[in-house]
């Protein structure tokens, strides 16, 4: 990694050297004339860098020498830093002399090594002619013998690509303009378009080009995602000829993307290339080169000794070479031999090898990658950023250091350097990880450099570690030793959020003189020392999760950060009032922070600032939005407490309009009752329209009559998902059938609203909701139907259907791409017209139909694809064998306080059936059909009040994986013959008091993974390590969690009441989860107690329905003095929540 890190560091010192604040303040005295040298001797040492890292894996003295140059170039970029930072030339004249000596005398060792002068070429660019498809035919003589074989191609061959390959100024251009105005041509091609590519190759901008060129307009759109849908709009379905004039850029990934536009076209599409570059493969005829060199690629193959990860790695290295040469190279590299020949030693050649080629950008980036420990998720944007501090990203005034980084990212993606994205509902990719042998590969060109190492474990950091990772849950020394060598370091980062660091003490930062990242997220500390503020080097901050109540003034010193994370710092109830000195902040991410209610003014002096996912309007200071005016905002904007603000000049000054990178804003109004201002609330949301680049939009408690015009019409074109919450008065629905893009709908808490479209529904009703994929439906008690002149045929490609809380809605549209419907306190009648109407469901879940005795006929029968059922709150339906053994393919069943419900499967044969559960049924029967269910891998019962023991047909489960029993209050025992379930690996009791002891048969599972035993105290005695009188059938599984101690989480399903008493002590990071509050039991809602040993305890909802409270209170009713004054606040709970979570910390 030295020669990488050097060629990069050097890049930054000249940068640096060059930068505005030198011109603008000067240079001074014998500081000048240091900084020259420094520039100089820089010169020379990279002339042969590139000869260095060729020998440096033979030689090991030459390997010394990077090493310790890498040192003093690294003690040079700290100085350098420094004097930008403070301009304090007085003090640092001496030490910049000092720095640059220690250079000159190592730069002056490299004669010993007679190295090859290497020409360090950067970059260049020159501004060339764009090219037009006009051409005056008979000026041109000829080239009619060249136009008619171009011709023959591209119509009467298959031939998906052709290529003009020549010289500049040989007449390709012309060639492909006689081409592309031939009549033959013109008539052969539904639409044509030409682009001039030229040098200036951006793939955002070629597809902009191309709807220029077919739509004959200008293009406005901003969003990739949008672009490439409006690209693939012009084409889809037609004939296409696509010529790209004067391509020069070699990048593979680049033109397979537009090559897979042909395939959006009808048959017969082409693209017509003019290129000077013999290298672009993508759009030459290969068949002879292919051919040479399939032999040597055979051999390369065995080396890569069947491995797909090797092959895929080399082949994005070798698909950018056709010469033979290049091949054998490879094929005969030393890195097969130097890598040696046991196992896995050919795929880290490979791998190596494929390294070795990258650019020197790319290679620090990914060595610093093994930081990471194996199995890490990385977070894409968190990555970006890390490199962005450590100065591996290039800054620009015209590209972003982000979008420069993300072209990184996605480079070493191309060369399989990343596997196993996780992606957001944009498509844009969120997490990636590093397959265990790139990693391997990471560790080994990053050794030097990069650590990472566990908690707890005695290591001696090097001197020459720069970035270092912790993890792990072993308890931290208050005064880690181990950290007193790493003086060097530049990142610092704790991956597992550690609970048990409580202080970050003075020297703990004044031990990182050079830190450039440091993140100690989830960590528990309530203060920051003022020393962080001496971090003068500090780019990157993370202290999301923590406690801290403030962030010290000095924060304010470090004029470098540009990140500082405070996701869910829940404590947190200000922000330093100068926060607008960070004047290169570009990331203050502030998302979770609950307890801030308001920001520090000056934030619109923040101009490099393009993360901020909250803005909190003031009660002190309406205006103060106006701050958002000059920020140009990327990614998510939710804006809170906008009840504050009465002004609408004030809101149109926040300039929402012209934020064209806001991919989703959130606009929350709190519930007020004043009329004054929930009439000037109309007004001031007028001020607040979004860009029409917006892809989501979130308006809840909006307090006016009517919705804003920008909503109202289908100026939100591009919109993908919205959400409309709580807009009690809103009487009539935007009309949002219009919008092409819009794919997932919610609507909840519109009391008022009686028709789902807009006045004119019933028209043109073919084209209604083209897109939606996903409607939600709640909470509107006034809701008649779908539009005023019902119609059929809306919403064709909906998938999913979610209605809930609607009692006045009867019926469904045809709906013929439904696949999950969700109804829950909806009318028998809805439910009714479901059965006749849907055919093509995989889910269902019915839920609140008190009064249902019997599934509709043909509900079931009528969708005979299903996989999963959920029946929940139905008290009167006592059966459902003959329902259920029409569905020859369901894999899910669960059923949920239906009380009379007495049998399920007497009647049927679900072979098909893997997970099954049933809670709070108290008369149900299992004794007949359950021997059926041979793929049965997943069982939970709950709150059956019934069952005294495991109904025996239980016994032919032998592919059940999983068995919960929770809160069974009549269980007294378990049959001898559980040990015959020999597929067991998870067997949870929780809750069944009268329990008292298990079978010797428990022995026999020998499979059993995971006892987990809560709430039984019997059986929880009898099963105590060593001695407990059932220790000797359990000994041998081995994760046992029992009672309190061993617990690191409960469940709670579907409760009769939510009174919660725990017991026993609680362990760091225990969680409690409940799930579904029954409807009927809201009048029982109690209390939650909990030991006064917990000094803290965090709620979290993840589903917000309707409100209702419950109080935490600790022992005896009365609040612990050692809980904080937050505990005080009331918690809110849904009506049908799903799941909530009770815990000492963060979120699960």
């Amino acid at each position: 990694m030295a020669e990488a890190v050097l060629s990069a560091l050097m890049e930054v010192l000249f940068q640096k050297t060059a930068s505005q604040i030198f011109q603008k303040n000067g240079l001074l005295g014998s500081t000048k004339k240091e900084m020259l040298n420094l520039q100089s001797t820089l010169s020379t040492i990279q002339a042969v860098l590139q000869d260095a890292e060729d020998r440096q894996m033979k030689e090991k003295a030459l390997k010394n020498w990077l090493v310790k140059l890498k040192d003093i170039v690294y003690e040079a970029d700290d100085l350098l830093d420094e004097y930008m930072t403070q301009l304090l030339r007085h003090k640092y004249e001496v030490e910049t002399e000092t720095s640059c000596g220690k250079l000159d005398l190592v730069a002056n060792e490299r004669a010993k090594f007679h190295f090859r002068d290497v020409v360090y070429e950067k970059g260049f660019s020159c501004e060339r002619p764009q090219s037009d498809s006009y051409v005056i035919e008979s000026k041109i003589l000829g080239r009619n013998k060249d136009k008619k074989n171009i011709i023959k191609l591209l119509i009467g061959s298959d031939v998906l690509v052709v290529s003009i390959i020549g010289i500049g100024g040989i007449g390709k251009t012309t060639v492909a303009k006689l081409v592309y105005n031939d009549a033959v041509v013109e008539n052969s091609f539904d639409t044509r378009i030409w682009v001039c590519v030229s040098e200036g190759f951006n793939v955002k901008r070629l597809l902009k080009a191309i709807i220029e060129s077919g739509t004959g307009s200008s293009c406005n759109l901003v969003e990739m995602d949008v672009i490439q849908r409006r690209v693939q709009e012009l084409i889809m379905g037609k004939k296409f000829l696509l010529v790209l004039d004067d391509v020069w850029d070699d990048d593979h990934e680049k033109y397979e993307r537009l090559k897979n536009l042909v395939h959006n076209g009808l048959d017969g599409s082409k693209l017509l290339v003019t290129t000077r570059n013999e290298k672009e493969l993508a759009y030459k005829n290969r068949q002879k080169e292919l051919l040479a060199l399939e032999e040597v690629g055979k051999e390369i193959a065995k080396k890569c000794r069947g491995v797909p990860l090797a092959a895929k790695a080399l082949g994005s290295l070798m698909c950018l070479k056709n010469q033979k040469s290049e091949w054998s190279f490879i094929r005969d590299c030393a890195m097969w031999d130097l890598m040696g020949h046991e196992d896995g030693a050919g795929i880290l050649s490979a791998l190596r090898l494929s390294y070795e080629y990258l650019p020197t950008h790319l290679k620090q980036c990914f060595a610093y990658c093994s930081i990471f420990p194996k199995g890490y998720w990385i977070n894409k944007n968190t990555l970006i950023c890390l490199w962005m501090a450590e100065g591996f990203v290039p800054s620009s005034e015209s590209i972003p250091p982000e979008e420069v980084g993300n072209g990184y990212f996605n480079e070493l993606l191309w060369h399989s350097f990343f596997q196993n994205v996780r992606r957001d509902f944009d498509g844009n990719i969120v997490e990636c990880d590093m397959h265990d042998l790139v990693h391997d590969l990471a560790k080994s060109v990053g050794s030097v450099d990069c650590l990472t190492t566990e908690f707890g474990k005695e290591v001696i950091i090097p001197v020459a570690t720069r970035h270092l990772s912790m993890f792990g849950n072993e308890v931290v020394p208050k005064n880690p030793g181990m950290l007193k060598s790493a003086q060097n370091l530049r990142s610092f980062l704790l991956l597992d959020g550690q609970r048990n660091i409580t202080k970050l003490s003075k020297s703990f930062f004044l031990s990182f003189r050079s830190i450039r990242a440091l993140d100690c997220s989830g960590t528990r500390i309530k203060k920051l020392s003022n020393s962080i503020g001496t971090l003068l080097h500090l780019r990157y901050l993370n202290l999301s999760h923590t406690l801290l109540r403030t962030l010290p003034k000095s924060i304010c010193c470090l004029l470098n950060l540009e990140a500082l994370i405070l996701k869910h710092c829940n404590h947190l109830i200000e922000l330093p009032a100068e926060i607008r000195k960070l004047v290169n902040l570009r990331h203050l991410d502030i998302y979770g922070c609950t307890s801030l209610t308001m920001l520090p003014g000056g934030i619109g002096q923040m101009r490099s600032l393009q993360t901020l996912p909250v803005y909190i309007v003031s009660d002190a200071a309406a205006s103060d939005i106006s701050e958002l005016q000059r920020l140009d905002l990327h990614g998510e904007l939710m804006i809170k407490n906008l009840e504050n603000l009465s002004n609408e000049i004030c809101a149109k000054n926040a300039n929402l309009k012209g934020k064209r990178h806001i991919r989703f804003l959130k606009l929350i109004w709190a519930q007020v009752e004043e009329m004054e201002t929930r009439e000037n609330v109309e007004r001031v949301v007028e001020g607040l329209q979004p860009n029409s680049d917006l892809r989501k939009l979130h308006l809840e408690g909006y307090i006016g009559a009517n919705f804003p015009s920008w909503l109202m019409t289908t100026y939100l074109v591009n919109i993908v998902e919205l959400s409309l919450l709580k807009c009690h008065r809103c009487v009539e629905l935007p009309q949002l059938e219009k919008l092409p893009f819009l794919e997932v709908l919610t609507v909840d808490g519109m009391d008022s609203a009686m028709y789902f479209c807009g006045s004119s529904g019933g028209k043109d009703s073919a084209t209604h909701f083209a897109s939606l994929k996903q409607l939600t439906l709640r909470n509107m008690p006034c809701l008649l139907g779908w539009s005023v002149n019902e119609d059929h045929g809306i919403l064709p490609r909906l998938k999913k259907f979610t209605c809930e809380a609607c009692p006045s809605l009867n019926n469904l549209p045809y709906l013929p791409s439904l696949n999950s419907l969700e109804l829950s306190d909806c009318s028998s009648e809805l439910l009714a017209e479901t059965a006749a109407n849907v055919t093509s469901l995989t889910h269902l879940m019915i839920s609140g139909f008190l009064e249902l005795i019997h599934l509709p006929e043909g509900l079931l029968k009528n969708n005979i694809s299903l996989l999963s059922v959920e029946i929940r709150d139905c008290p009167e339906i006592r059966s459902l064998s003959s329902e259920l053994k029409v569905l020859p393919c369901i894999e899910s069943l669960s059923i949920s306080n239906c009380k009379n419900l007495s049998s399920v499967f007497d009647s049927c044969r679900l072979g098909t059936l893997k997970s099954l559960s049933i809670h709070g049924c108290h008369n149900i029967s299992l004794e007949k059909g359950l021997q059926n269910l041979q793929f049965l891998q997943y069982a939970s019962l709950s709150d059956c009040g019934n069952l005294t023991t495991l109904p025996m047909p239980m016994l032919h489960l032998t592919s059940l994986q999983t068995l919960h029993i929770w809160s069974c209050s009549e269980m007294y025992m378990l049959p001898e013959w559980l040990g015959d379930l020999s597929s067991l690996r998870e067997l949870e009791l929780w809750y069944c008091g009268k329990l008292s002891s298990l079978p010797e048969s428990v022995k026999n599972l020998t499979k059993l993974q995971i006892l987990s035993i809560w709430g039984c105290p019997n059986l929880g005695s009898r099963c105590r390590k060593d001695v407990g009188e059932d220790w000797h059938k359990i000994k041998h599984v081995p994760f046992i969690k029992i009672n309190g101690p061993y617990i690191q989480a409960m469940t709670v399903y579907y409760a009769s009441t939510v009174n919660i008493v725990w017991e026993y002590p609680i362990p760091s990071g225990f969680w409690c989860y409940l799930y579904l509050i029954p409807h009927n039991a809201l009048a029982t809602l109690s209390f939650l107690i909990i030991p006064i040993a917990v000094t803290s305890i965090t709620i979290l909802l993840s589903i917000p329905f309707m409100s209702y409270s419950l109080s935490v209170f600790g022992n005896n009713n009365k609040m612990p003095s050692v809980i904080p004054q937050v505990m005080y606040e009331t918690l809110t709970l849904p009506l049908w929540c799903r799941e909530a979570a009770f815990g000492t910390y963060g979120y699960p």
